[in-house]
């Protein structure tokens, strides 16, 4: 009985555990931090500042050439975005179906965890996988985007005109680390998963053992 108590909390423990995967993949799709740059103009670097700051769909760059900031907006509908269209739509995408895993996720763990017959875990066990490789996907086209051109530049074809230059001061934003954080919480997920499923069969043998030793003793009786 404490057995099947332990597996159930185990499963019922990666109900919280996809809740925090759906919250995770929400924020990193609704922030503006997939890349923060900064930027210097090749004639006057001492005088001249820029910040640029994007996500998958929008971002903010913030430009000074001496004499003051000038703000401008990224967006994927004016063409500005930093990007190349198959990055942001690959990482998105990945990101939209490891969504919908954790949600499902979500309500099999909730609906396991409750029922009264034994439950079965692999659909949820799938769900958690499908969670972590789609998520591992949209980091890997995210970062080999970056690696290839987003590290080396940020900057528009009028920026560069003007001698901007982001070369080498790209970093990686928090909005990629909360998918990686994201990740990381399926992952945990899939390990308790597998504790309980582990436990499965134990359960399965000490039942009908127990149920024997009690037939036999009435039998004696």
């Amino acid at each position: 009985m404490k057995l099947n108590l332990f597996k159930r909390s185990m499963i019922f423990a990666t109900f919280f555990g996809s809740c925090l995967c759906i919250a995770l993949i929400v924020a990193s799709l609704g922030t503006q931090h997939w890349v923060d740059a900064r930027a210097r103009r090749l004639q006057n670097p001492a005088e001249s500042e820029g910040r640029i700051s994007f996500g998958l769909f929008e971002g903010h760059k913030e430009l000074n050439f001496g004499y003051g900031w000038r703000n401008h907006d990224l967006s994927i509908k004016a063409g500005t975005h930093p990007a190349r269209r198959w990055a942001w739509c690959g990482t998105a995408a990945q990101l939209a179906v490891s969504l919908a895993a954790s949600a499902a996720a979500c309500v099999l763990a909730a609906l396991a965890s409750a029922a009264r017959v034994r439950c079965q875990p692999r659909p949820l066990l799938l769900c958690n996988c499908a969670t972590v490789l789609f998520c591992l996907g949209a980091m890997s086209v995210w970062l080999a985007e970056f690696f290839l051109r987003l590290q080396h530049n940020v900057m528009s074809e009028e920026d560069l005109a003007n001698t901007w230059s982001s070369d080498n001061t790209a970093d990686l934003g928090l909005s990629f680390w909360l998918v990686v954080a994201a990740c990381i919480s399926a992952f945990i997920n899939n390990v308790c998963i597998l504790i309980a499923m582990s436990d499965a069969p134990e359960l399965d043998a000490t039942a009908p053992a127990l149920e024997e030793k009690v037939n036999g003793a009435i039998m004696l009786y």
